[in-house]
């Protein structure tokens, strides 16, 4: 299953949601982490600060790492169980795939893992629109046959409506937090 987040860059309960898509109803063990922004420390804390406590076992991709290697080795001592991996700026979409791919067959089919991407507004900073749909189209693929569940942040509050209806049918629900209603596709 694939979640679409529409979170705002303020007023909004973004982190309190992602961390219960994360932890989900049956408290996932497994966390994949991508982030773009921030560090992997501020990621990892959505899911450790949930009230069922960490995950057996957390990757966070950091992507553009490079400005916040200090963060990201900060990240790994605060979460033992954590791995965090960097993904330089010049690695392309096709790329990070792989290695969000890599991740997801090391951690296996058993429905036990949960996938953050945050975020889809970062991701669009860095690549044309429509390379981002394509890139968002393989990757809900990859974590459905992965049997895990994604969630993906995106803030309407930089999007025109016509960009976010059209990422809009890449997943399963989009839960707008403008609204706080839950629309199923």
């Amino acid at each position: 299953m694939n979640v679409l987040l529409l979170a705002p860059s303020v007023g909004g309960h973004e982190d309190d949601v992602c961390g219960e898509l994360l932890h989900g109803p049956s408290d996932r063990e497994r966390a994949l982490l991508v982030t773009c922004m921030e560090s992997p420390a501020e990621r990892l804390a959505v899911w450790t600060d949930h009230e069922d406590g960490r995950p057996e076992d957390a990757t966070v991709i950091d992507v553009e790492a490079d400005a916040r290697s200090t963060a990201a080795a900060a990240a790994a001592g605060d979460a033992p169980n954590a791995v965090v991996e960097s993904v330089g700026a010049e690695v392309d979409l096709a790329g990070l795939g792989d290695v969000i791919d890599r991740h997801l067959a090391e951690f296996g089919a058993d429905g036990d893992t949960a996938v953050c991407v945050h975020s889809v507004s970062d991701l669009l900073q860095r690549a044309d629109e429509a390379a981002v749909f394509k890139f968002l189209e393989v990757l809900t693929s990859t974590v459905e046959r992965a049997g895990a569940v994604g969630h993906y942040h995106l803030n309407p509050d930089v999007h025109d409506p016509e960009t976010i209806r059209t990422f809009e049918v890449l997943f399963d629900s989009v839960v707008d937090l403008r609204t706080a209603n839950v629309a199923d596709e």
